[in-house]
């Protein structure tokens, strides 16, 4: 098996030489990599069978089927840990989640010191009730009748050597125990879970890992100003290639695995 052979993009926020400071003239660039398939893993956060956003959803299914399928498929071949995100709920539905469990993770915590703020705060209940959003009928209704029985979606059904992982810390033994250091991440929603989750983009980046998002390979969920352009996808990408690390498609990770396996 050869290397993976990469060219990531991300977004300068400074300037060649001689070049006036200002944000008008950042511009994007790409580095050159190669890398052993065995260090990187792909990980799909939250990529279900069902959504309450309807719009979402037919963007993420599409997206599944003809983008990322592909590309697990490909990592598979080439030797890339292929690992399932699909939040802790999700991920117990499935047994390859308990092969980096812990102890606690299994049997839960004893001892645990009091919640702090109190669950009571947390949960904007009692004195607290106040600092609520409104109530969303037809987001409870859902979560009522459809939650309990999401799964991954079918085209991504998690295969017998895959990796599924509840937490960001059984993310990260499974990573040092299999020396993995790349992680190329894919998902949904780019301004939520895949950046956010204990097992998401900012967590990891603060773990250490070199983090990659496959910026065709996600979707935002967008709000009534923004969804024409899509501008929180947008968004998202550009925290990442700004902040978080870089960014590849699916095509760029696909032809790389090809490489590899050639």
């Amino acid at each position: 098996m050869g290397t993976l052979k990469l060219r990531p993009r991300y977004q300068r926020h400074a300037v060649d030489e001689g070049v006036d400071y200002v944000e008008a003239n950042f511009a994007r660039a790409f580095v050159e990599w190669e890398m052993e398939p065995g260090e990187a893993a792909l990980v799909m956060v939250d990529c279900w069978d069902r959504h309450p956003i309807v719009t979402h959803q037919a963007r993420a299914e599409a997206i599944c089927n003809e983008r990322i399928a592909p590309v697990a498929q490909a990592c598979r071949e080439a030797g890339v840990a292929v690992v399932h995100a699909p939040s802790p709920g999700q991920a117990r539905k499935y047994p390859q989640w308990t092969k980096f469990a812990c102890d606690a993770d299994l049997f839960g915590s004893p001892g645990e010191p009091p919640a702090w703020p109190p669950e009571e705060f947390r949960k904007n209940e009692g004195a607290y009730a106040q600092l609520s959003k409104l109530p969303e009928p037809a987001l409870k209704a859902w979560i009522d009748s459809e939650l309990e029985g999401r799964r991954i979606i079918d085209c991504l059904e998690p295969q017998p050597d895959d990796f599924v992982i509840a937490t960001g810390d059984q993310l990260h033994r499974l990573c040092r125990h299999e020396g993995i250091v790349h992680l190329f991440y894919c998902g949904f929603a780019a301004n939520m879970c895949v950046p956010g989750r204990d097992y998401g983009m900012r967590a990891f980046g603060r773990r250490g890992y070199n983090l990659v998002l496959l910026r065709d390979c996600t979707s935002a969920i967008e709000a009534g100003s923004t969804y024409d352009a899509m501008a929180l996808t947008e968004a998202a990408i550009l925290e990442v290639e700004m902040l978080l690390g870089f960014t590849l498609t699916s095509d760029e990770l696909i032809a790389a695995c090809e490489g590899a396996k050639g």
